[in-house]
């Protein structure tokens, strides 16, 4: 098991990929929910746990899109 520290680390790993690869944050960005998120970063090695997603949601402001459009917003 994980801990949430580490949980945390891979989804920024995650993200940081996602930030320098457009097909991959177009892909990210067309999801309709977290598992097919968390599906997308499974499919490159990334076992991203549900609540690492959500320590990182709750530390956006913007609630009126998904979590993941965050991500990508500088």
């Amino acid at each position: 098991m994980m801990s949430d520290a580490e949980q945390d680390q891979i989804l920024e790993q995650f993200i940081a990929l996602a930030k320098s690869d457009q097909s991959l944050q177009d892909e990210i960005k067309a999801a309709l929910n977290q598992d097919q998120v968390i599906a997308i970063a499974a499919e490159r090695g990334f076992l991203i746990d549900p609540l690492a997603i959500l320590r990182k949601w709750s530390k956006h402001t913007d609630f009126s899109k998904p979590t993941w459009m965050g991500w990508f917003s500088e």
